[in-house]
């Protein structure tokens, strides 16, 4: 009899913490970003720090410059399960020359991410 009772009280608090759950997630998920150009004629030769953050995924990388051009870019931080993804998007920019690169298949958020990092880098 007090199985019974009890039923609805449990069921009712699965419920409500599996829409808390998704609402949260709903939330932290990240969003598409607006990927701008970057004139390398108008960047200085150097070494540029540039971050992101999309909400839970978070970029650091660094790009050097020589000749107005990318000679270099490391990833400094990134989610570690979407590490390679993020190594690759900055691959395709640096032998493109340009942010104007299609997203890793499956990554698009990660891409987004590291692009978008990389651009405020060579915006500063």
């Amino acid at each position: 009899m007090k199985l019974r009772k009890v039923y609805p009280i449990i069921l009712t608090a699965v419920i409500t913490l599996l829409i808390g759950f998704a609402f949260v997630a709903f939330l932290l998920r990240p969003q598409p970003l607006d990927i701008g150009t970057v004139d390398l004629n108008t960047v200085s030769d150097g070494e540029y720090i540039g971050f992101c953050q999309n909400k839970i995924l978070f970029a650091v990388v660094k790009v050097d410059v020589q000749d107005h051009k990318i000679i270099a870019i490391e990833v400094l931080e990134h989610k570690p399960s979407y590490m390679e993804q993020a190594e690759q998007i900055a691959g395709k920019v640096l032998s493109g020359q340009s942010l104007e690169v299609d997203a890793i298949s499956g990554a698009t958020l990660t891409s987004d991410t590291v692009l978008k990092a990389i651009e405020n880098a060579l915006k500063k």
